[in-house]
């Protein structure tokens, strides 16, 4: 039993680590956004550019959910002490 809490403490550590990481990377997907803006042409306020936004960040929450699973269905190989 507490084997199985410390998988599943561990797979929402990682889980949220990786959300954390795919927002990052969403971030910067919206600052690319933000400067298409600064362009002749480029319209951030359209409803492609908002499609974009939304499945970058979907895609974060979706990886995260990923990775739960993912590590709740194979356990990461046992971790041996360095030697010094």
């Amino acid at each position: 039993m507490a084997e199985h809490r410390a998988d599943r403490a561990d797979a929402t550590t990682r889980s949220a680590r990786t959300l954390a990481q795919g927002l990052a990377v969403d971030v910067l997907v919206a600052v690319a956004v933000a400067l298409l803006a600064w362009l002749p042409d480029a319209d951030i306020t359209t409803t492609e550019a908002w499609l974009v936004l939304g499945t970058a960040v979907a895609k974060s929450g979706l990886t995260a959910v990923a990775s739960y699973v993912a590590r709740l269905a194979v356990p990461p190989a046992a971790e041996e002490p360095l030697e010094h």
